[in-house]
């Protein structure tokens, strides 16, 4: 496996703290131009006279190109390298926000998050690949768990931040403003990152053959516990402020701030849980997907949000989210370190990290939606969040069995003959 002393000079290692701090960043500003959609849709849901159901679709546009893309987006990434795609995606998707705060129609609004999806489409598989090129093998499961603790930061931040800028400013400024903050990071991480040492020498681009990865059931492990997880991720990142705003019945700004105290704890617990991963697996031989341990008990820890429908206060409901999102941050980065783990062909990660998140971002397109029609018909999120426990206990399982062993990406020569 490769680690940060075969990719990264001695003199340069020290700066990989930069990378990973610039890395996160750009997780949180994703995350947080999220947060502004759905802390904002009560206000975009009464300008534009949207039902539950199709405030479900709305809340959903952006994954469907997000979902297409994540495959092109990661081949794109192993084609180009994280410098380059990394400014270009994160522009566009901040041109997406700009241009959403000017929209008048619903289709409009819709096609502007579709082109958000677009520039968000390779996220998960440069940080994935960010990591693995700069982190040291012991580092690898609590930074890339710190990557995706950026998720329940920008969520946080985001809440808080366009809450507040809503409810005294209007849904419009708050997308203006954050388009605007995702143009600086772009500009600083082309200006930050090293450019590719034409004198070391690079690995030839090669495409994934998905065939052999489909005959892999370490790589169906991986896949099954991300689509879970994901679910759980989409259904809270979509409907979170309106699931407070309901069944606590506050108002977009203190909303917007109960959510942020969920997602300011479970960033806590998330690092936390990432170290105590680290620790749990230090014996363990990583090469044979001892990682799939932690998965599995963070999912199943995490699945503790099933509970929700019993709890009526903010004092049970925001300690419990915290909770189980930590844990789901902490599957989910220990998850993509067991693919990294497991992958033999470590060029084409990115590629096959986009294959992964192709499969959990389409599942976790069904999640607003599924939550949009449930509350139509029920008038609550009981059933949401029954069957949303139940689904990543069924991750659970997939990574306690089936990772074992590593898992080419491309097909390899037979040697029988």
């Amino acid at each position: 496996m490769q680690t940060v002393s075969q990719t990264v000079p001695e003199d340069r290692r020290p700066f990989r703290f930069v990378i990973y701090a610039l890395t996160i960043a750009m997780c949180v500003i994703c995350y947080g131009d999220r947060a502004a959609l759905s802390v904002g849709m009560p206000q975009i849901a009464h300008e534009f006279a949207l039902t539950p159901g199709e405030t479900g679709w709305v809340l959903s546009s952006f994954l469907w190109s997000y979902f297409i893309l994540n495959l092109p987006g990661a081949i794109l990434l192993d084609r180009f390298g994280v410098r380059i795609i990394g400014a270009a995606a994160v522009a566009l998707w901040s041109i997406a926000m700009i241009l959403g705060s000017l929209t008048a129609t619903v289709p409009a609004f819709i096609a502007t998050r579709i082109l958000l999806g677009v520039g968000e489409a390779p996220t998960f598989a440069l940080g994935n690949k960010v990591v693995r090129a700069w982190a040291p093998l012991h580092e690898r499961g609590l930074m890339m768990t710190a990557f995706i603790c950026g998720i329940p930061i920008g969520l946080a931040c985001g809440a808080a931040s366009s809450g507040w800028l809503i409810a005294n400013y209007g849904w419009r400024p708050a997308f203006s403003f954050l388009g605007v903050l995702g143009l600086v990071w772009s500009v600083i991480w082309l200006l930050t990152h090293p450019r590719p040492s034409r004198n070391t020498g690079t690995t030839p681009f090669a495409l994934i053959s998905v065939p052999t990865l489909f005959r892999s059931s370490a790589f169906w492990g991986i896949v099954i516990a991300q689509c879970c997880a994901n679910y759980a991720n989409f259904l809270l990142m979509s409907w979170l402020p309106i699931i407070m705003r309901q069944t606590l019945h506050l108002g977009t700004a203190q909303s917007g701030a109960y959510t942020a105290y969920c997602y300011v704890g479970a960033a806590i617990l998330s690092i936390t849980a990432g170290k105590i991963g680290e620790t749990l697996v230090r014996r363990s031989d990583l090469s044979q997907g001892g990682r799939r341990k932690v998965v599995c008990l963070y999912l199943v820890l995490a699945s503790s949000m099933g509970f929700l429908p019993l709890c009526a206060t903010a004092g049970t409901i925001i300690p419990l989210l915290a909770v189980s999102m930590a844990f789901m941050a902490g599957g989910t980065g220990a998850n993509m370190a067991l693919l990294a783990d497991l992958l033999v062909e470590d060029e084409i990660l990115g590629s096959v990290t986009g294959l992964t998140l192709t499969f959990s971002n389409g599942l976790g397109i069904l999640a607003p939606v599924m939550t949009g029609y449930l509350l139509q018909a029920t008038g609550n999120f009981h059933g949401v969040f029954y069957i949303t426990g139940i689904i990543i206990l069924c991750g659970a399982l997939a990574a306690a069995f089936l990772p074992r062993r590593p898992f080419h990406g491309r097909p390899q020569p037979d040697h029988t003959q």
